[in-house]
């Protein structure tokens, strides 16, 4: 309905613009008689056309790089914590396994030097040289023992000694024995209650060492494959179990935004997994109905 008016007394009417035939359509008043153009009332062609269909907003897809991706951050994390336990694990037995290696070598020096100390008094105490070399030369078939000395009961003069030269070969000894992987044990040769003279053995680390730093590269090298099975482990379960439903979801997902409201959403699992996923079957049931609704009416 349009509101009019007589423009000669001001009477109004309510007209249904249905009855409007043509634009020079007319009206009379029934108060003053008089005749009154329509073409005032009668909307424009223009204002009469339907209103412009407004575009459907969007929005772009987000796209997933591989840096980004969620089994990338998850590996990430794992990986690095067992790197961090394995660097804890590898230092702490490394610092303790030295501790161990050197206790040893001293615990074996000290027990050679005090057999020794005894088995060579008489000897010694006689000073039969032959006895005397060879003993020390038997105890030395361990390459381990760097240096051994019989000393006189001053302490302070070498009777008899031999050492390891550069090509690790015996070599009689009368000077001080000194470095830097060295250690060594003192015991003295006692007669009769009287000290007679003492004994000195040096043994090396060097060899020791050598076997410690293999024994620690196995480990390395056994942490490393470790940590690769343990991340391709983690990666296969991670997405069999995860990112694969994940995947899914956020696919079905993608097809209901964009109207596809035909498509089933499996439910593989009773975890959080498949709470989500019975969620989205939940609310693709209501939006199916809600536009079934809209277009009934």
């Amino acid at each position: 309905m349009i509101d009019v008016s007589c423009g000669s007394c001001g009477k109004k009417y309510r007209l249904d613009p249905a009855i409007i035939k043509s634009e020079n359509a007319r009206f009379t008043c029934k108060d003053c008689g008089s005749v009154n153009n329509l073409d005032q009332y009668i909307p424009k062609p223009s204002s009469l056309s339907p209103p412009e269909k407004q575009k459907e907003p969007t929005r772009e897809m987000l796209q997933v790089t591989w840096l980004n991706s969620l089994q990338v951050k998850v590996n990430s994390v794992v990986v690095s914590l067992i790197i961090v336990i394995m660097s804890t694990f590898t230092v702490i037995t490394y610092m303790t396994e030295e501790q161990k290696v050197e206790l040893d070598l001293k615990t074996t020096s000290v027990n050679v030097a005090k057999r020794l100390s005894v088995y060579l008094v008489e000897a010694f105490w006689s000073l039969d040289d032959e006895i005397l070399s060879e003993s020390l030369k038997s105890e030395m078939i361990d390459r381990d023992i760097y240096a051994i000395n019989l000393v006189d009961r001053s302490g302070k003069k070498i009777y008899l000694g031999y050492r390891r030269n550069a090509q690790w070969q015996l070599v009689p000894n009368d000077s001080q024995v000194a470095g830097e992987l060295l250690i060594s044990a003192n015991e003295t040769i006692m007669k009769d209650g009287k000290q007679i003279g003492s004994v000195e053995v040096f043994f090396t680390q060097e060899f020791v060492r050598e076997q410690f730093v293999q024994s620690m590269y196995q480990i390395l090298i056994t942490s490393l494959l470790l940590l690769i099975a343990v991340a391709l482990a983690v990666s296969v379960v991670l997405n069999r179990m995860i990112l694969r439903p994940i995947a899914r979801l956020t696919d079905a997902a993608n097809r209901i935004s964009v109207g596809n409201l035909d498509l089933e959403i499996p439910i593989e699992s009773k975890d959080e997994i498949g709470v989500l996923a019975e969620a989205f079957a939940r609310m693709k049931v209501s939006m199916a109905f809600a536009i079934k609704q809209l277009r009934k009416r």
